[in-house]
């Protein structure tokens, strides 16, 4: 299962430009705005990954209406 998702994962990488540098900046633009926004460790936390939750389901579904736009083209 392991080097099945690793397969997938390098496959998608080999797709779609920019996501190597999209996701990890997602991830760092949620800890900021968490941390500008909590002082304790524990909420900015669960707050980052909430954002990061938005984020990726956001970024997400709009990568999934360009490929089906995309494909339907």
């Amino acid at each position: 299962m392991t080097i099945l998702g690793a397969l997938l994962a390098l496959s998608l990488l080999d797709r779609v430009p920019g996501l190597a540098f999209g996701l990890p900046l997602a991830v760092v633009a949620a800890l900021v705005f968490a941390a500008t926004h909590h002082e304790d460790p524990a909420a900015i936390r669960r707050a980052a990954l909430e954002w990061i939750g938005w984020l990726f389901g956001i970024l997400g579904g709009v990568l999934v209406a360009v490929w089906l736009v995309g494909w339907l083209a």
